[in-house]
């Protein structure tokens, strides 16, 4: 069963297209990434799934039904962080989850409200208002109030922008021990190549409203069949730069005593390594390189599904 279906999705504003004719499933326990560049559309998109913007066109079911009927039954399971709608600035991070516990008709909220201060190391800052904290107090406090009714279904949109990197990977950590203690579904959208590749089984890219791949990182980066490969030599790099050209391979670039250049991915790889070896260039170090999530974003929007 598909915990999340989106077909043909459209949202515009005036003459600006946000969101065109997007569609795509997520299977009950999938964490789903919808990754693309600012003003892609993922925001507008998970927004119109949790009914925060209506939506032109397109339909959506979540856990098998139309949120739009069902709106009661689905809003108590599901739970959303995000770091563009934040919480309310005067009111401490207890007395905001209060009111969204009562949002989401939470039982014994009190104790609830405890377990996520203590797992967040929120305890000794509960009184604080909002306004006071720092961004990564926020972005816990964010998440807190997503997993406040236990969610079926978890919407994060962009929950680590913002964060310095040892916070940052902190809250990956959080969010991913919490799928695999309750193997919730979650829905996760950023610009931040490597977060979503280490967090997601499946990857959607999403540029200009629309979504032009759908598949799982290991196969995204599979359709570049490319590697750069970067030598350190002893002494200068013009024999081997020679060398190089005359087999019509692409250096990418020289600095000094390091070159950088670019293979297809098979065996040429080996064979010109060997050459390399063979003839005594005075390499000293050698890095190859595979294809990252960047290089496929600027490869599939540049070239089109």
């Amino acid at each position: 069963m598909f915990a999340i279906e989106v077909e043909g999705l459209r949202k515009s504003y005036g003459k600006d297209i946000a969101v065109q004719d997007v569609s795509f499933k997520i299977r009950k326990g999938e964490i789903f990434g919808l990754l693309g560049p600012n003003g892609a559309g993922k925001s507008t998109t998970i927004n119109m799934i949790t009914g925060l913007l209506t939506r032109d066109a397109g339909t959506i079911k979540i856990l098998g039904s139309d949120p739009e009927k069902d709106w009661e039954r689905i809003k108590n399971k599901m739970g959303v962080a995000t770091a563009y709608y934040p919480l309310n600035e005067i009111l401490t991070i207890r007395q905001n989850l209060i009111v969204y516990s009562k949002i989401y008709n939470i039982q014994n909220a009190n104790e609830r409200i405890n377990s996520l201060l203590k797992d967040f190391g929120l305890e000794h800052l509960a009184n604080k208002r909002i306004g006071h904290l720092s961004s990564g107090e926020r972005t816990r406090t964010t998440l807190c109030k997503g997993l406040l009714p236990k969610p079926e279904i978890l919407f994060l949109d962009e929950c680590t922008i913002g964060l310095d990197p040892d916070i940052a990977q902190k809250t990956r950590q959080m969010i991913l021990d919490y799928h695999n203690e309750t193997k919730c579904t979650i829905l996760f959208t950023s610009h931040y190549m490597f977060e979503v590749e280490q967090l997601c089984d499946r990857i959607a890219f999403l540029d200009k409203g629309r979504i032009l791949y759908v598949d799982t990182s290991k196969e995204l980066k599979a359709m570049i069949k490319k590697e750069v490969i970067q030598l350190t030599l002893k002494s200068n790099t013009e024999k081997l730069s020679s060398f190089l050209r005359k087999k019509s391979i692409r250096i990418i670039s020289v600095q000094e005593s390091i070159i950088t250049f670019e293979l297809q991915e098979n065996k040429e790889t080996f064979q010109l390594l060997k050459e390399i070896f063979n003839q005594d260039f005075d390499v000293i170090d050698m890095h190859i390189s595979k294809p990252t999530l960047d290089d496929i974003f600027i490869h599939i929007a540049r070239n089109g599904k």
